[in-house]
């Protein structure tokens, strides 16, 4: 059984254009995903899938650059690009997709691991990471191939396709769908997703103030951190998640 990582990525953002490609501390968001996500080790392969557009361009060629495989779908059809993902890469049925989202720059690689080991242990065909007191920024979600190609052909509604994940864990009568919930004693109320200005001022903030290298802390030591210093957690906790649909 293949376990490959895919985080979608796009340059067209309506609330911080071409986001992924703002440095912090000299380096991209979408560089810092991928030195967090190579850090778990039970996968295969870690895919970026971006859109066709020619204004994503500019994630193909960053991505050549690092040596990490990049591949194009449909813009607004982000389930379809993911299948797209299985077909390129020749997936069996029985292997297994993780998706991500490289606007989320600090996903940590042990939990990566962690989920993919209860989603194994359980069976499941789908799995999401239930972030409970951990912040947001650290959210995974995986789905054996099978799923995910059923998906790809019977979903209808709009956010279904651009969600990826909503048709197979709102037909639990057709997926056997569970949760890992991460083990932690840290509460600490911060997002960690650069989706607005005000996210990107947090993680410039967070960047400048962390006191040792950020690829390599965990999500329990970002947690103590903000839990430390609450006034930068505070700089984007207005920002407004969308919602399925919205």
């Amino acid at each position: 059984m293949k376990i490959v990582a895919c985080s979608q990525a796009r340059l067209d953002s309506t609330r911080l254009p071409g986001k992924v490609l703002l440095q912090v501390g000299g380096k991209s968001l979408l560089d810092y995903h991928i030195s967090r996500v190579a850090q778990a080790t039970k996968l295969v392969e870690h895919v970026i899938a971006t859109s066709e557009n020619e204004n994503d361009n500019k994630i193909v060629a960053f991505c050549e650059q690092r040596g990490v495989r990049v591949i194009r779908g449909s813009k607004d059809n982000v389930l379809l690009r993911f299948n797209a993902v299985a077909d390129e890469l020749a997936l069996d049925n029985e292997d297994r997709i993780i998706r991500l989202t490289a606007d989320c720059p600090l996903v940590d690689g042990k939990l990566i691991d962690e989920l993919v080991s209860s989603h194994l242990a359980q069976g499941d065909d789908y799995t999401s990471l239930n972030t409970g007191n951990l912040i947001r920024g650290f959210d995974a979600e995986i789905m054996s191939v099978a799923a995910l190609r059923y998906a790809a052909k019977q979903a209808t509604k709009d956010y279904e396709r651009e969600h990826v994940t909503p048709y197979i864990y709102q037909h639990p009568e057709l997926f056997k769908c569970g949760h890992f919930k991460a083990l932690t004693n840290i509460s600490s109320a911060a997002r960690l997703c650069i989706d607005e200005p005000a996210d990107f001022t947090m993680f410039e903030a967070l960047v400048a103030a962390y006191p040792d290298d950020l690829l390599c802390a965990s999500s329990q030591d970002i947690m103590a951190f903000f839990a430390q210093h609450p006034a930068i957690a505070q700089l984007n906790l207005h920002v407004h998640q969308k919602r399925l649909g919205e």
